[in-house]
């Protein structure tokens, strides 16, 4: 195995790492473990107005945005498998990890959409001013 081979290869399994540290995180604010903060979380005036607006929210978003970190997990990995066992053209593998990005983003995006929409029914007719 030579040191590029190496190099895709742990790049691969630290962004499969890290799809998998979002799935747990999104869960985590979706079932109220993470509670409402400045750091973690979808940060949408409608999400951060209160703690209900914040739970329930992140319980919308978590369906599709879980889907989206898990999808992209098994993309990478796929890429990063196929180019470690198979010889395959050099763009294989970066493309692979492109598109696992962008079903983590897609599945992100979705799921905000759904979150901000569900926190917005809430309070509605009531301006929402972010604090």
């Amino acid at each position: 195995m030579d040191d590029e081979t190496l190099s895709e290869l742990i790049m691969t399994v630290f962004m499969v790492l890290l799809m998998v540290a979002m799935a747990y995180m999104i869960k985590a604010a979706a079932t109220g473990q993470i509670r409402r903060n400045a750091w973690i979380g979808i940060r949408t005036a409608a999400l951060t107005h209160c703690d209900k607006c914040w739970l329930l929210g992140h319980h919308a978003a978590a369906n599709k945005s879980t889907i989206g970190c898990w999808l992209a997990a098994v993309i990478m990995a796929a890429g990063g498998l196929l180019s470690t066992l198979v010889t395959l053209p050099g763009f294989v593998h970066p493309a692979a990890l492109m598109a696992g990005l962008a079903v983590m983003l897609v599945g992100l995006f979705l799921g905000v959409r759904d979150g901000h929409r569900a926190a917005a029914k809430i309070h509605a007719g009531q301006r929402i001013v972010s604090s």
